[in-house]
């Protein structure tokens, strides 16, 4: 008896050890997967190139086809499948009001974040409140806010993440300023209806410019929606009722109106007699510069809604830049010869971006940790022919593909 009870605590003492073994052994192994799950993890992380959702950004824009519109969609697009968000555009928008249904469409269509081109800050209040109603984050783009109290507004909702603009009247007095240093004194305008914050701004630049050098605005047409058609017809309604016109001065050249002008006064030969100043780029513009059929041109800012993008990607990852709204200016291309216009297409509008895939991983923070509102303003206002050339020219160190 004694004997089985000896064996039978023998029996079960290796039982314990066996189950007290074991369940070391399973707080081992439990303890390794957990290391190496959290170790996989970080490196799925570190190794992934798209952001863990993928977000649907929405723009508002007035064409996807032209030089500008058609460029900066490129580019967005671009941006999108680096990183990984789906983009979606509303072009149809005539007036300020067809712009706010055009924001109602794409927050219907699912869209987590809205980029607006608007054409005045009377529309300002209503996109905020839809976009507080259905949680909808927005910015701007090409555009800053001019009207005191409705900026109040928008900059005090939560889901306003700011705008990126660039200095429209400084770049419009500068255009006047080239007529003067042409000898131009009469000078006709083409621009957009009142109440547009950015042709105003240039028109108002243009207008100072005009005082203070002695010039004459004889004329203008003030429309939205100009095809080439319709400025050639207003450039020789010009021709017809001003000769003594000398100059034309165009404050939004994309979406064919540049076209239109240079088509005209080839038609009637005042090329080279008329000068003609333009904010906006358009194609060919090395052949137009050499021919003179174009003086003076700012542009190349197609680029400015990837900062307005970036505002918006960095919110939605749940890594936001800022918290408040903010503003990011960016810089005119001024192209002065053929050389510069040729350099222009090689490097920022032509085959590749001015931005590669590194450099766009690098301004979300969800890819880069030490990314900062700072550094996204500082790589904003860098941003020129020279800025493009000495990172992806010749001799520059290529880590990305372009």
């Amino acid at each position: 008896m004694k004997k089985r009870i000896i064996a039978l605590l023998t029996s079960m003492t290796l039982v314990i050890s066996t189950v007290l073994m074991g369940c070391g052994s399973a707080e081992s192994t439990t303890g390794e997967s957990e290391q190496e799950t959290a170790e996989e993890t970080t490196e799925t992380a570190q190794a992934s190139d798209k952001l863990p959702e993928k977000f649907k950004i929405g723009v508002v824009i007035w064409s996807t086809t032209d030089d500008l519109g058609g460029a900066s969609a490129r580019l967005l697009d671009y941006a999108s499948d680096v990183i990984g968000c789906e983009m979606v555009y509303n072009t149809n928008i005539s007036s300020p009001e067809s712009q706010i249904t055009a924001t109602e469409n794409l927050i219907a269509a699912g869209c987590n974040a809205i980029a607006i081109c608007n054409y005045s800050d009377d529309i300002l209040p209503k996109i905020t409140s839809l976009c507080e109603e259905n949680e909808v984050y927005f910015t701007l783009i090409w555009r800053s806010i001019s009207d005191p109290e409705v900026k109040e507004i928008v900059e005090a909702s939560p889901y306003y993440l700011g705008n990126t603009c660039e200095s429209e009247e400084e770049t419009g007095y500068m255009m006047g300023k080239s007529f003067y240093e042409k000898g131009c004194k009469n000078i006709a305008v083409i621009t957009m209806e009142k109440g547009d914050a950015t042709a105003d701004a240039r028109d108002a630049g243009f207008d100072r410019a005009c005082e203070e050098f002695g010039m004459n605005r004889i004329s203008e047409v003030r429309n939205n929606t100009l095809t080439a058609e319709e400025t050639t017809k207003a450039v020789e309604n010009f021709l017809a009722s001003f000769p003594e016109m000398d100059g034309i001065f165009v404050t939004g050249g994309s979406n064919t109106i540049l076209e239109g002008v240079i088509q005209a006064l080839a038609l009637h030969n005042k090329t080279g007699e008329v000068k003609v100043a333009c904010i906006d780029f358009i194609s060919d513009l090395d052949k137009y510069i050499e021919e003179g059929a174009i003086d003076a041109i700012s542009g190349g800012h197609f680029v400015d809604p990837l900062f307005s993008y970036m505002l918006m990607v960095n919110k939605l990852a749940g890594t936001p830049l800022s918290d408040k709204c903010e503003q990011i200016d960016l810089n005119f291309i001024n192209l002065q010869s053929p050389e510069d216009a040729r350099n222009y297409y090689e490097y920022c509008e032509g085959d590749s971006y001015p931005y590669n895939e590194e450099e766009i991983r690098n301004m979300v923070k969800y890819f880069n940790p030490d990314m900062t509102i700072d550094q996204l303003k500082e790589i904003a206002s860098a941003y020129s022919i020279d800025d493009v050339v000495s990172r992806h020219g010749e001799g520059a160190t290529d880590t990305a593909n372009n």
